[in-house]
């Protein structure tokens, strides 16, 4: 298929436009980090002050026991804050993905899919605006609406939800809905359009199937960052007695990530898998129009037969999956992030009450 033979849904969209959580990254002056850590400032230091200020709930308590403890509503707005802050920043983390490996794909394109790859790099196409839009929409009637759920749920009016910790969750959880639609929309859509980029334009090179790496290595980014978001969910898991449920979720989390990374490499797969295959329908003919001669006593036929039969053995054994022994090694720790949260609640929570209140881990 040509350029021209392409429906509009089979072509890669050159026309790009820059997401507002990257254009927050792109004006900001502070760095990835330093604007990551501000949203999470601005989104949990709102909550504690919203808290502090109504009482209703406090940040925290001082226990039975004498230690300062998180409130369980306080814990939320924590992993809530999270939730946030992720979302924002794996859409930046994933520009920042494709410009580091912006050349690595290009030597893996033909020339037309070089302007397809650059674009991939740019921004997001234009054909998917409305659907951020629509999910913006969405994200802030879900918002608004378990705001509505909570109201009821504590039997309030909504003046005594406003003046107490539901304020910040009137005002943060739209916008929280609304990034995570748009990053779990933004994961989607690197991954079809990686899908349509390899099964066009991907260079296939039996001699130089290291090229390809770069692939294994996107694969392996779009796992991490589905085990980051996993492992942000699983904050959630606060208490020990509800571990049970860590269990299946870090199955679930783990598996994510091998689905997400097979999604990147199966189509390389397949087209390294063809290609392959051609080459041996090549070096069969070759070697049965050799084989008479062969078989006739001809020497040098028989030296081509002898040569013809290393290179099937060579090109049969050719790896097909563009995934190193790093890539590898590099997931299977990766599996390991869901795991963290739970230790870092538990850590969170005693480095919390050893600061405000003096206690001891």
């Amino acid at each position: 298929m040509t350029d021209s033979d392409a429906t509009p849904e089979q072509a890669l969209d050159l026309e790009r436009f820059t997401p507002a959580e990257t254009a927050l990254y792109r004006w900001s002056p502070l760095g990835f980090w330093g604007t990551t850590l501000t949203v999470f400032a601005v989104s949990f230091g709102s909550f504690a002050l919203i808290a502090e200020i109504t009482g209703r709930p406090h940040l925290g308590y001082v226990n039975a026991a004498g230690a300062w403890q998180l409130n369980t509503v306080s814990w939320i707005g924590f992993v809530l804050s999270m939730i946030l802050t992720t979302g924002v920043a794996l859409t930046q983390i994933g520009r920042r993905r494709w410009e580091t490996e912006r050349a690595s794909l290009l030597a893996a394109m033909d020339p037309q899919g070089r302007a397809a790859a650059n674009a991939l790099c740019e921004g997001v196409p234009v054909s998917w605006r409305r659907s951020y839009w629509a999910l913006t929409i969405f994200g802030f009637i879900g918002g608004l609406i378990f705001n509505i759920i909570m109201t009821d749920a504590e039997a309030v009016t909504p003046l005594e939800y406003v003046q107490s910790i539901g304020l910040w969750f009137l005002v943060f959880s739209p916008w929280l809905y609304a990034v995570g639609l748009r990053a779990g929309l933004s994961l989607a859509r690197e991954g079809r359009e990686m899908r349509k980029l390899i099964d066009r334009h991907a260079v296939i090179d039996l001699y130089h199937l290291e090229k390809l790496d770069i692939f294994g290595r996107i694969g392996l980014a779009a796992a991490g960052s589905w085990l980051v978001m996993a492992g942000v969910l699983l904050l959630f898991i606060a208490d020990p007695r509800q571990a049970w449920i860590a269990v299946p979720a870090i199955a679930l989390a783990a598996l994510g990530g091998v689905v997400a990374l097979t999604n990147a490499v199966r189509p390389i797969q397949r087209k390294v898998q063809a290609a392959k295959a051609t080459e041996l329908v090549e070096v069969h003919r070759h070697m049965a129009e050799a084989r008479e001669r062969a078989f006739a006593g001809d020497d040098a036929a028989a030296s081509a037969l002898a040569g013809l039969t290393d290179y099937e053995v060579w090109v049969e054994r050719r790896p097909e999956w563009p995934i190193s022994t790093s890539v590898t090694l590099r997931f299977s720790l990766y599996i390991l992030i869901p795991i963290l949260p739970i230790l870092g609640s538990y850590l969170f929570e005693k480095f919390a009450d050893r600061i405000l209140s003096g206690g001891v881990f």
